[in-house]
């Protein structure tokens, strides 16, 4: 896809940029950056893996960029390292973020004790409560309404329509995207002779720098203390974080996901999507976990599970594998049975 602004460079000139080594013609000539089947011959791509090579030379693009591949035919291949990366840099080249200038609507209702740092964007609708501080470089989305005594770091982006409660701490460079709902009362009842009583929720949540989190995802506030989402935490849309969760530094969370009540949750762990946690566990450090799995006690490090109850990704195949032989297995039997019974 090209970039709004087109601009083209030598195959050569981005291998330098990405870090690669040009197989084939130096000099051609890329405008921009496209997946293998809707490329434009100005257009560089890549290849994840060897089997899609088909795909590679069918596809318009003239340059690929790959880490596997080094020769495609009638192709210029720049090699690199790891081609993951490598395209995040080539998309960053090609289309880099537009840097927006600080701006503060006449729509917008801002309290006077609010404080906002230099070149903060603020866009129509948006509310801003008592005492609450906005870091330099913020960009606010339109109808965002953000509470008292919140402190939002530099350089977060806030886009259209998010609810961020009282008290909330967002670090620098985070982003929410629309319909989050951040702070909100944690789900906390007592029954009392046949009445449902309301906790107080008296906490807040703290979220850390560099940490992404999806649309309509919820994380609510604590009953004391925080909902602690820690450092480059990446939360996906529809998420449920109850109150008082703890997310690890890096964890990486898929859509549909819910987290009960006070569970904690360790470093650089993977869950995948619709994956339920209930209440007042522990999971460890570098932990993965299959979607839909539903995760009922503790795990330790380096866990791997899947499953409702979440059980051993190993232990689970292999009793998936019994049970596919149940039938011939109760066949046999009944054989058996009836030999002995004559």
């Amino acid at each position: 896809m090209s970039n709004s602004y087109e601009f083209f460079l030598t195959a050569e000139e981005l291998a330098e940029k990405i870090n690669g080594k040009i197989t084939g013609k130096s000099d051609i000539k890329v405008s921009g950056i496209s997946d293998l089947i809707n490329a434009k011959n100005t257009d560089v791509s890549f290849i994840l893996s060897p089997k899609y090579l088909d795909s590679a030379v069918a596809s318009n693009a003239d340059v690929i960029i790959s880490d596997t591949v080094e020769q495609i035919q009638n192709k210029t291949i720049i090699k690199v390292q790891n081609v993951k990366i490598a395209y995040i840099k080539a998309i960053n080249i090609f289309h880099p973020q537009e840097k927006i200038a600080g701006k503060i609507s006449e729509k917008s209702s801002i309290s006077n004790s609010a404080q906002l740092g230099k070149d903060v964007f603020v866009d129509d609708f948006v509310v801003i409560k008592d005492s609450t501080k906005i870091g330099d470089e913020t960009y606010i989305g339109a109808g965002t309404c953000i509470g008292k005594n919140c402190i939002i770091g530099k350089n977060v982006k806030i886009f259209p329509r998010v609810i961020i409660y009282d008290n909330t701490v967002i670090g620098d460079n985070t982003i929410i995207h629309s319909g989050a709902v951040i702070g909100a009362d944690g789900f906390g009842f007592i029954e009392d002779n046949g009445q449902i009583i309301k906790v107080p929720q008296i906490g807040n949540v703290s979220i850390g720098k560099n940490v992404e989190i999806g649309c309509n995802t919820t994380i609510d506030r604590a009953s004391f203390g925080s909902t602690v989402i820690e450092d480059d935490v990446k939360i996906d849309n529809l998420v449920q974080v109850a109150h008082n969760v703890r997310i690890g530094k890096g964890t990486v969370i898929a859509a549909q996901t819910g987290i009960a009540g006070s569970t904690k949750i360790g470093k650089y762990c993977m869950i995948g999507g619709q994956v339920g946690f209930v209440d007042h566990i522990t999971i460890g450090d570098f932990v993965k976990i299959g979607a839909q799995a539903g995760v009922a006690k503790d795990l330790p490090d380096k866990s791997e599970v899947t499953g409702s109850p979440a059980r051993p990704i190993k232990e689970l195949r292999k009793a998936e594998a019994y049970m596919m032989k149940l039938e011939e297995l109760f066949k046999k039997v009944k054989e058996i049975y009836n030999k002995l019974n004559k």
